[in-house]
């Protein structure tokens, strides 16, 4: 909603007044106009109607013993006519407040009732409006009118009302002369009250705004206050549809302050999205420390004794993790209770301390920097081992560095001035360019990001600096990634220890005989998938079968029957590779049983078992020339009903021996699979 207050205020409108009966003011026809009804006033005998009048909703507030006609707002404003005697006298009083637009208007009556309530304590009845025209631009300005009878309720009276005013009551508003104190006082307290309120609603709302009873001077706020526009002016300002002098000037002075609010808005989400717009140059100074305060007492609700002018940037990004960055190059992570300091130590060590002691950490987490690699030739090591007091090595584009591990597939990346960081498991790898360096114990997932980028960019070649432990872990997984790795300190490539280069030899003998047996399994499958599929009747199987093992071709075709053949095809694949060894045996006594029946026609069954899981198989000469057909219409592509066709049953048998026989002298020439 555009508003030309700033974004953290709300605003805050409050005006009372009394209803005088010696200004022709009538309590009955406030209370009819207010509330856009029909009511009809016994002292003048005029009716007041004004239900065409747009309201949101009215309603009355009163006392809790307070007599049913009370709740009557005919009788009620009559009888409070009634109970005044004097031409002059003050009929009722009334409070006009603005009601916040980040209020829902669900919550509307609420605050209301909630604004009231003080009136009521004191024995008052409130009878309460609420009003939401549009204002000149356009904008709703929700706003309740409550007026307020001056006299407590006393049934021993004709009206029902007591006989003096409620003296309660007008202390709420009335302060100094007869009533002591100073005056305006009380008005301003009770403003306050009002304020306390809506800020009560707006927290429950969600809002950042907040209203305050205070004017800008009282709060030292160099803000130009706007020119106070009646009522009556505004109005004809609407119907007219065009500003005369004075509504031209507060119409400029609020669009100046909407475009500056809208600044300092996107300025926040910026700040916000993006924490390296804390430290640019481009924004308000002062405005970007207390946006850094905002966020600290946002994250850590009623934290003391930090020195936010000490503090870089605040990175919010992650609602579970708070990162923030000192300007002496130190950061502190805090994520539940778990505190973590890394980089320059400097600031960030009190700040780590009162941060794990806001948050109930039992301890501090360290993460030292104590190992790095670099691109080979940089020399970055070196130069910062001769010279301690040099400047930080930055990183130029920290922004396509950022891009580029979020191109590897990381995402918890921190862009600052002090170079990249990225956040694997508990390491932190500060990345500077043509260096990397590590803060914490650098695990293998930490390894694999190093030298990820050695690849990409620093052409498979890296000097490493560090312990023995970190030297040797980057050394053999770089021996996986093709990286040379060579010592900062000789320049030479890098020699691990005697263990871990024998560890390393036995782990790839392992792998290339993984490698091997992966092979054969793949292989072991493949042989099963065209025995499953030659067995349900596919001629292409069974040819390729014929060209890488013949004693499995004469398992399908000699050795089983049709049933099997079924039964066969339906196996799972790891039943089959589990058996293949006993299906070739199979099929060589198959194929020695259909040759001797080739050189003799001796009768007589001759049994030959088939695996327990594929059943029995008892086998006979016929049976065998049954199989012999088979195998010749399954080679040529015959189907069932060309074989019925045929009569010359010794014809095939023929056919099919002299195929199976130059296919016997294939055997020992089968092409692999």
């Amino acid at each position: 909603m555009t508003t030309s207050l700033p974004p953290t205020e709300a605003l805050f409108h409050m005006t009372a007044k009394v209803f005088k009966r010696s200004e022709g003011r009538s309590a009955v026809a406030a209370a009819a106009y207010r509330s856009a009804s029909r009511l009809h006033d016994a002292r003048t005998g005029q009716d007041f109607d004004y239900r065409n009048k747009p309201v949101v909703m009215s309603m009355l507030a009163c006392p809790p013993d307070a007599p049913e006609w009370v709740r009557d707002r005919e009788m009620l404003w009559n009888r409070a006519e009634e109970a005044e005697r004097r031409k002059d006298a003050v009929v009722a009083r009334e409070c006009e407040i603005s009601i916040p637009r980040d209020i829902p208007q669900h919550q509307w009556q609420a605050f209301a009732y909630a604004v009231a309530a003080a009136y009521t304590d004191v024995g008052a009845i409130a009878d309460i409006a609420i009003h939401c025209p549009a204002d000149a631009y356009g904008e709703p300005q929700p706003h309740i009118h409550v007026m307020l009878t001056t006299r407590s309720l006393d049934a021993s009276t004709e009206s029902g009302f007591s006989k003096g005013k409620n003296d309660a009551l007008a202390g709420i508003f009335e302060s100094g002369g007869r009533r002591g104190g100073t005056k305006g006082e009380s008005l301003k307290v009770e403003r306050a009250r009002v304020a306390a309120v809506m800020n009560e609603f707006l927290a429950a709302a969600g809002s950042e705004r907040r209203a305050s009873h205070e004017s800008n001077v009282d709060r030292g706020i160099e803000r130009e206050s706007e020119p106070t526009l009646g009522e009556q002016r505004m109005h004809a300002v609407k119907n007219r549809k065009r500003h005369d002098r004075k509504s031209a000037l507060v119409s400029g002075m609020r669009n100046a302050k909407t475009i500056e609010n809208l600044r300092d808005t996107i300025e926040e989400e910026l700040m916000q999205t993006n924490p390296k717009h804390q430290i640019e140059n481009g924004l308000k100074p002062r405005r970007k420390q207390d946006f850094k305060a905002k966020l600290l007492q946002d994250r850590f609700p009623g934290i003391e004794g930090i020195d936010i002018d000490a503090l870089h940037m605040i990175d919010i990004r992650r609602p579970d993790i708070t990162k923030i960055s000192t300007r002496d190059g130190g950061w502190v992570e805090v994520q539940g209770r778990r505190v973590r300091r890394y980089g320059t130590p400097g600031y960030a060590i009190p700040l780590a301390t009162a941060l794990a002691s806001h948050v109930g950490a039992n301890e501090i987490e360290h993460l030292e920097e104590q190992q790095s690699i670099q691109k080979k030739g940089s020399g970055i090591r070196a130069r910062r081992k001769t010279d301690d007091a040099a400047p930080e090595v930055a990183m130029p584009q920290v922004e396509s560095c950022a891009d580029r591990w979020r191109s590897r597939g990381y995402f918890d990346i921190t862009e600052s001035p002090d170079g990249c960081w990225i956040a694997i498991g508990s390491c932190r790898i500060q990345d500077l360019g043509d260096e990397l360096r590590i803060h914490g114990k650098c695990n293998d997932a930490a390894g694999r990001a190093l030298l990820q980028k050695a690849i990409d960019e620093w052409g498979s070649e890296v000097e490493i600096y560090g312990s023995r432990e970190f030297k040797d872990s980057i050394w053999r997984e770089a021996q996986r990634s093709g990286v040379q790795v060579f010592d900062q300190a000789t320049g030479q490539l890098y020699e691990p220890s005697a263990d871990v280069k024998k560890a390393f030899e036995a782990d790839r003998v392992k792998a290339v005989a993984d490698v091997v047996d992966l092979a054969d399994v793949k292989a072991a499958k493949a042989v099963a998938t065209l025995v499953k599929e030659a067995a349900s009747g596919e001629v292409a199987a069974l040819a390729k079968l014929e060209m890488n093992d013949q004693e499995l071709v004469d398992f399908v075709t000699l050795h089983l029957d049709d049933d099997q053949r079924a039964k066969l095809a339906s196996k799972p694949e790891s039943a089959v590779i589990d058996a293949l060894p006993q299906f070739r045996e199979f099929g060589r006594l198959a194929r020695e049983a259909d040759d001797e029946k080739g050189k003799s026609r001796a009768t007589g069954p001759r049994p030959v078992t088939a695996p327990p899981e594929f059943g029995d198989v008892t086998q006979d000469n016929d049976s065998l020339e049954a199989r012999a057909e088979m195998a010749r219409a399954l080679a040529i592509g015959a189907d069932d009903d060309e074989l019925a066709d045929d009569g010359d049953e010794i014809d095939y048998v023929a056919e099919a021996n002299k195929r199976l026989n130059r296919e016997a002298d294939r055997k020992h020439d089968r092409k692999p699979l």
